[in-house]
């Protein structure tokens, strides 16, 4: 087996382990670790095989197809992420295609002005109704280009003019991600390695400390940061929040709140606006309304420390159950939603001092009780 570049992390009974050339996590306890710590050492198959049978006391046979299955995880986790060859195998004849758009807008992020293309309907419902209370009509000379088109049957991301992502029909989330990326960092001036990672959560903010709220689709994350609005709370984000690697702040990214039409009976009379916004389906199981944050200061004055993660779980049959999470808990549930930057120095980051913040999980049908619990908590210092 080739080297495995990698930095290891020991959190509780459990190692967490960064493979560098895939910047892929993996956690890792006994026995699985001890197959790891003998592969990165470069024992030979055998010799680990044997040495397992005799530390756990287990026979030649399952100890040979239990380190075969581990090694070959390990094997899949420092395999070379091939993505970006690929754009660059397409890139130079796909930056001088041209095609006709279905649409053009503009849009002011902050101090900055972009224009943005998109080839189809299709593609145009993928972006525009999330960032669309950013649209401007104001002419400058210098602007920013964002393409989106199609070619051979797949999205093609192309930036000033340089393609920068390639995916299939079914990546549209890859997609997304990535061109939200090259938004914040034309809106902040940043690139890629500004940034310690981007998480999949809503962000709020009492104007000293942010929280985020992270949560897979369809387990209330949106209700919540909507109703702390209404309790005076601001919205730095309903779903894609960076964070600043120097810093550890959570920078303000205000696309529109995606409400679910299962949560229209509770926030539609604290939002009015809501009911005149149209029903976009994003599947056919999933419709969704947008609606514009209500965002007061500017970008540069809501950027705050995160202080705190909550995973949330909106659980019917749960009233409310409020959890401080342990490491390694905390961990798989934060990985789950977040990208962290590819550098080694981002890992360590993660392992020294992300790992080391409070992190609570919050299952509850009990809004009140869930509100209280956030409030309580922001209420500490």
């Amino acid at each position: 087996m080739p080297a495995i570049p990698h930095i290891k992390k020991k959190i509780g009974r459990a190692y967490l382990v960064w493979f560098q050339n895939s910047n892929l996590y993996l956690q890792l306890e006994e026995p699985a670790w001890f197959v790891f710590s003998k592969t990165i050492k470069r024992y030979k198959p055998d010799t680990i095989v044997e040495a397992f049978s005799v530390r756990y006391g287990i026979s030649l046979g399952e100890s040979s197809s239990f380190v075969r299955e581990i090694r070959l995880k390990i094997e899949k986790m420092n395999q070379t992420d091939h993505v970006r060859d690929q754009v660059n195998e397409f890139s130079i004849d796909l930056n001088k295609l041209t095609f006709l758009p279905f649409s053009v807008h503009r849009y002011r992020l902050g101090n900055k002005l972009v224009e943005f293309s998109f080839e189809t309907h299709i593609f145009e419902h993928y972006l525009h109704p999330l960032i669309c209370h950013f649209e401007t009509t104001e002419e400058v000379n210098e602007i920013t280009l964002f393409e989106l088109f199609a070619h051979q049957e797949q999205i093609v991301f192309r930036f000033n003019g340089e393609v920068k992502g390639i995916w299939t029909k079914d990546e549209t989330q890859l997609a997304k991600g990535l061109i939200f990326m090259f938004l914040i960092n034309v809106m902040y001036d940043k690139t890629d390695t500004d940034w310690l990672m981007t998480v999949h959560a809503s962000a709020i903010t009492n104007g000293k400390k942010t929280i985020l709220f992270s949560a897979p689709p369809n387990h209330g994350k949106t209700t919540i940061a909507a109703l702390l609005q209404k309790l005076g709370y601001q919205l730095i984000s309903d779903d894609f929040v960076p964070i600043d690697r120097n810093s550890l702040m959570a920078h303000p990214f205000p696309i529109a709140m995606s409400v679910k039409e299962t949560s229209m009976y509770l926030l539609s009379p604290l939002f009015p606006a809501l009911n005149q916004k149209p029903l976009n389906y994003i599947s056919l199981e999933k419709s969704v309304r947008y609606l514009a944050p209500d965002f007061n200061r500017s970008m540069q004055e809501a950027v705050f420390p995160v202080h705190e993660f909550i995973f949330i779980h909106y659980d019917r049959s749960v009233d409310f159950i409020w959890e401080k999470l342990d490491p390694v808990r905390a961990v798989k549930l934060l990985l789950d939603q977040a990208w962290i930057v590819p550098t080694r120095g981002n890992a360590e980051l993660l392992f020294n001092r992300i790992l080391q913040m409070p992190f609570y999980q919050l299952t509850y049908s009990n809004n009140q009780k869930a509100l209280d619990a956030i409030t309580n908590l922001f209420d500490q210092d």
